[in-house]
């Protein structure tokens, strides 16, 4: 810890201070004109270490406002500094302050080498994927799977691309995206599969000047879990202070938001070039496979012809997943006036009160919980919401049809692996369940398919430790508020009390159905014209998940054993701070 805070404090040296004043002359300098004091705490008064601080104009107590800065939390309960010092430059009026946790440390990965010649670059992901028709072999076992299934932390994947930060796109790493989901679109015609147009985006903006590889990672990791954005913003401002540059993670990823949507033209246009390299590379194999060329070339021009609408699409879900990722995963925000210092204290205790355990807690079993109250985040139903939920059970016959004709057509690829294989087999077997149009009809769209791979992780909110067994499962941990929890996912009272939550590796088992939930009426539940929302994501499983594959157990955060604190506001003083 001592090792960390040194870190810290040599980046925080070379960056100077939040407002870019020298602080080598002492605190009596940096203590002129408008500033403010942080500290952000557990109620035993101990320090939260891993996560980042965002100061705004005021927004109403939320966060989204106009940010004024930014950056890491450096106190640890080794720091002689209390405060961490925050310049907020001409602004003199009230702030308000928020945070994003996360308690994990980044990963160091080494560099990869940039892409110098585009034209060449493009050549060699087309001439990959031709030879991967005829040589099924190389697509096994995950060679060619693609960056957005390596097994990567999410602190290899951002600090790596902070320190590239060019705006080109990485050679190793990218190539084989570009391969993927190219052999993705032509061979294996799944250009119906959003996720696919998002690896192509994410893949081709990194040629965008002043976005480079840090979009990309950010992309691939918010994609992949939306609950990770602490974790991400984290290691990005970790990075820039290592690097001696002013923190601007937050800013960054919430202007990345808009940025693809801005962008999809020139992703566009980079995709028709490499699209027409491909092309010339097709038609060099004729005399190999002249049928399979022909059908090739042609699925080629109906993946031309639709990518800029689909490229948009990608951008459009893409923006989404980031808004949705800040706007859950933020603390709310607290006011502040210059020259004042203020605490925060979380609403729970130190990690280990709420986890992680090994085992079933007793007190996360929620005693005394009423399930005949009307559930929290619940609201009246609407007409337009019975149209819906009518229509949804209309659907999902169709539904059932369409996934099924999908997976027959995935089971007949070449080059699967055994694994894939039987993966698809099953999915089948389920789908076939007389069950399943039951279980269609909790979703509120067509679910996709997912294929678990070694390394992937799913939740799921328990009453019991018997929970364990159920077959809905979700691919993000469950947010802050029991209120926000039971309208997302629609979970009704009596179904779950929501007193703890478990986390298990996956596979197996080897795959399940995924998208989003649909609404649910509570008039089943004795309480008529009320309903939930849903609009989360939830994970079926095609069989239970294995006892021996929960990882761990935690108490939802309105279950922990501890209340809520209020932030707490002083006259700040020039020997509490980190300057």
């Amino acid at each position: 810890m001592a090792d960390r805070d040194s870190e810290y404090q040599e980046a925080q040296n070379a960056a100077s201070s939040e407002g870019g004043r020298t602080a080598e002359d002492g605190c009596a300098h940096c203590h002129t004109g408008n500033w403010i004091h942080i500290r952000y705490e557990y109620p035993n008064e101990m320090p939260v270490t891993d996560a980042i601080y965002v100061v705004q104009k005021p927004n109403n107590g939320e966060p989204g406002g106009e940010v004024i800065a930014e950056g890491v939390l450096t106190v640890t309960d080794q720091s002689q500094h209390e405060f961490i010092h925050v310049d907020l430059g001409e602004y003199s009026g009230e702030v308000e302050v928020f945070f994003f946790d996360d308690p994990t440390e980044p990963e160091p990965i080494e560099e990869p080498a940039p892409v110098e010649d585009e034209r060449a670059w493009y050549e060699k992901a087309a001439t990959a994927i031709v030879q991967s028709a005829s040589d099924a072999a190389s697509w096994t076992g995950g060679v060619l799977a693609g960056d957005f299934n390596e097994e990567m932390s999410t602190g290899q994947i951002i600090t790596n691309a902070v320190v590239t930060a060019i705006p080109v796109v990485d050679q190793v790493a990218d190539v084989r995206d570009l391969v993927a989901n190219g052999k993705a679109l032509v061979w294996d015609k799944r250009y119906n599969e959003i996720a696919v147009w998002v690896g192509v985006f994410a893949c081709l903006i990194g040629l965008v000047p002043s976005l480079g590889s840090l979009a990309k990672g950010v992309i691939k990791v918010i994609w992949r879990n939306a609950g990770e954005i602490g974790r991400v913003l984290v290691y990005i401002n970790k990075a820039l202070f290592k690097m001696g540059k002013a923190p601007n993670g937050y800013r960054f990823v919430r202007q990345l938001a808009d940025d693809v949507v801005a962008q999809v033209g020139f992703v566009a246009g980079k995709f028709d070039d490499f699209l027409g390299v491909l092309a010339e590379k097709i038609a060099l194999a004729r005399h190999i496979m002249p049928g399979k060329v022909a059908e090739a070339l042609a699925t080629l021009e109906m993946v031309r012809a639709m990518s800029r609408q689909k490229l948009d699409e990608a951008a459009h879900a893409i923006r989404d997943k980031i808004l949705q990722g800040l706007a859950r995963h933020a603390s709310r925000a607290y006011s502040v006036l210059p020259a004042q210092s203020i605490v925060v204290r979380r609403a729970t205790k130190l990690i280990i009160e709420m986890g992680p355990f090994p085992n079933w807690e007793r007190h996360m079993g929620r005693p005394g919980f009423d399930a005949s109250a009307i559930e929290a985040g619940a609201r009246q139903t609407a007409d337009t919401d019975r149209v819906r939920i009518a229509a949804i059970k209309r659907s999902a016959g169709q539904w059932k049809n369409e996934i099924l004709a999908d997976l027959h057509a995935h089971a007949k690829r070449t080059g699967l692996s055994k694994a894939e294989k039987d993966a698809v087999n099953a999915l089948i077997a389920s789908a076939n369940h007389s069950k399943f149009l039951e279980t269609l009809e909790t979703f509120g769209a067509k679910p996709t398919y997912r294929i678990f791979q070694p390394g992937d992780r799913v939740y799921r909110v328990i009453s019991n430790e018997g929970g364990i067994s159920g077959r809905f499962w979700s691919p993000e941990r469950p947010p802050r508020t029991e209120a926000e929890w039971r309208s997302r996912d629609a979970v009704r009272n009596d179904w779950n009390n929501g007193g703890a939550y478990v986390v298990a590796d996956v596979p197996p088992p080897p795959a399940a159905f995924e998208g989003e939930i649909g609404p649910q009426d509570l008039s089943a539940a004795g309480k008529p014209g009320m309903m939930l929302d849903g609009g989360g994501t939830q994970t079926f499983m095609i069989d239970s998940v294995p006892p021996n594959r929960i990882r761990e157990y935690w108490y939802t955060e309105w279950n922990a054993p501890t209340s809520a604190l209020q932030a707490a506001r002083n006259a700040a003083n020039w020997m509490e701070c980190d300057l």
